[in-house]
């Protein structure tokens, strides 16, 4: 419980722009990086099929708490890792606000799922891409 309430606005000030000043060089605006006492972040910013574009800040926290920040419409969302098959799976602290984020490698999707049982998950945002991974991939060309 106490790595929610340190997240919450560690997550906060990430996506409002933390970040912005520990770019790295090879991908100018599409990462950002963070290291303090017991915590890492990184900040990805991901364009997808849609052409809209998100910024996640991922939270790492030495005794094995993993967070995700986003924001969509309007909203910041934190987000808990949770055990996936494949990749990694977020999912929102606010049932309300019942946010998924999966990725596997530099890709992902946003879901939705409502807090009713027989909800059926929703995608939000398809084809999630990396924008460090689309300038490599341009430079490979």
């Amino acid at each position: 419980m106490r790595s929610i309430a340190i997240a919450a606005p560690l997550a906060t000030a990430l996506l409002a722009g933390g970040c912005a000043l520990h770019q790295h060089p090879a991908a100018p605006g599409t990462r950002g990086a963070i290291q303090g006492p017991g915590y890492s972040s990184e900040t990805v910013r991901y364009r997808c099929e849609s052409g809209t574009e998100i910024e996640v800040a991922y939270l790492e926290f030495g005794h094995g708490d993993s967070f995700a920040a986003l924001h969509h419409q309007g909203r910041t969302a934190l987000l808990k890792s949770r055990p996936s098959a494949s990749g990694v799976r977020y999912i929102a602290l606010d049932e309300q606000h019942s946010l998924r984020w999966n990725t596997k490698g530099e890709e992902g999707f946003l879901s939705f799922l409502a807090a009713d049982h027989t909800a059926q998950e929703r995608v939000l945002l398809a084809n999630c891409k990396s924008l460090q991974s689309l300038s490599a991939g341009k430079a490979a060309s």
